[in-house]
């Protein structure tokens, strides 16, 4: 446990020693642990050194330790002017760096990434080094699994995240729950058949995207892009599929209590020229957006957690609202009507 501080595990078995029986000997712990008595005192001097331990003078000297709160704060407030003094070195580091003229930005960089532990590395660490904008394709095969570990955090963080979202993306029992919760700190997400390929693309200069891809086999490929014209290309690429992509709702919030009186708004909530307004549930949308995308009835069901049967039923009133036969006529009047 106390290993981050420097303090080996003997170390910590000794010092627990101390702590449980103040004013112990040398000899005594010799004789407890088994050790030898050169290697109890050498332990003895390191505990001392970190000032976990301190030595009472006596016909025998004994150990007694000291407040282990107080002390273990302290090691740790050193250990953080440690790392500060190592990140200031970094940066000094990447200042000498950039001055030879070896930007990544600047000259373009291809690197073949190999391996799942390798991948899920470089895709966590893509983000984290984000400052304005994540872009992701999002599709099967996933490298480990296919919640990212990274994207709460890096919201928060204000990191803007866009993703489009394949149909397959959600066969996973779970995935649509998972994206209500992506969707409820800030993601914002569409969905769209037929995306060409999985992609993470970091402030319009570094994307990660596979060599292969097929559905039932791994990502076992793939390369890491900096600084080039392919770049550009794929954030272009993700503009145009955003703009023809359907749109996903987080699931609504409790709705306010309405004022007791005053006139009635207006604008928004007037009715449509083009016909009545209708009014669905939240989760009605998010219905007509997965239609829309092209989700077969039971892969709906299982991210609502419904038989198919009942979907269908639910389906079939939807319709009826739309004024549809099919799902294409529904997925239009929904457009039309501003729902998707």
């Amino acid at each position: 446990m106390l290993e981050v501080l420097g303090i080996s595990a003997f170390d910590e078995r000794i010092y627990r020693a101390v702590l449980a029986s103040p004013g112990i000997t040398a000899q005594e712990l010799v004789a407890r642990s088994g050790e030898s008595s050169g290697r109890i005192q050498s332990s003895l001097t390191r505990l001392q050194a970190k000032g976990l331990i301190n030595r009472l003078w006596g016909r025998s000297p004994r150990w007694t330790a000291t407040s282990p709160g107080a002390a273990i704060r302290t090691l740790v407030r050193g250990l953080q002017g440690e790392l500060d003094r190592i990140t200031d070195t970094a940066d000094e580091l990447e200042t000498a760096f950039r001055a030879v003229g070896q930007d990544p930005d600047d000259i373009g960089q291809f690197e073949v990434l190999a391996g799942p532990e390798v991948l899920a590395r470089w895709y966590r660490q893509v983000q984290q080094e984000a400052k304005d904008e994540v872009l992701t394709f999002d599709r099967p095969p996933y490298v480990l699994d296919y919640r990212n570990p990274v994207q709460s955090d890096r919201l928060r963080d204000g990191v803007r995240y866009r993703t489009i979202y394949a149909p397959e993306a959600f066969q996973h029992e779970g995935a649509l729950d998972q994206l209500d919760t992506m969707l409820q700190v800030g993601e914002e997400a569409r969905v769209l058949p037929g995306l060409p390929f999985k992609m993470l693309l970091a402030d319009q200069r570094v994307a990660i995207m596979p060599l292969h891809l097929h559905l039932h086999q791994p990502v076992s490929r793939s390369v890491l892009i900096r600084g080039s014209t392919m770049v550009v290309a794929l954030v272009e690429l993700f503009e145009r599929m955003w703009r023809e992509a359907v749109p996903m709702y987080p699931q609504a919030a409790p709705p306010a209590t309405p004022p007791v009186s005053g006139p009635e708004p207006v604008g928004d909530l007037a009715p449509e020229e083009d016909g009545e307004r209708m009014d669905l549930e939240l989760e009605d949308r998010r219905l007509l957006a997965l239609l829309a995308a092209g989700l077969k009835d039971d892969a709906i069901a299982r991210q609502f957690g419904t038989s198919p049967r009942s979907l269908r039923r639910r389906l079939r009133h939807l319709f009826d609202e739309l004024n549809a036969e099919t799902r294409f006529q529904a997925g239009v009047q929904a457009r039309r009507r501003g729902l998707v």
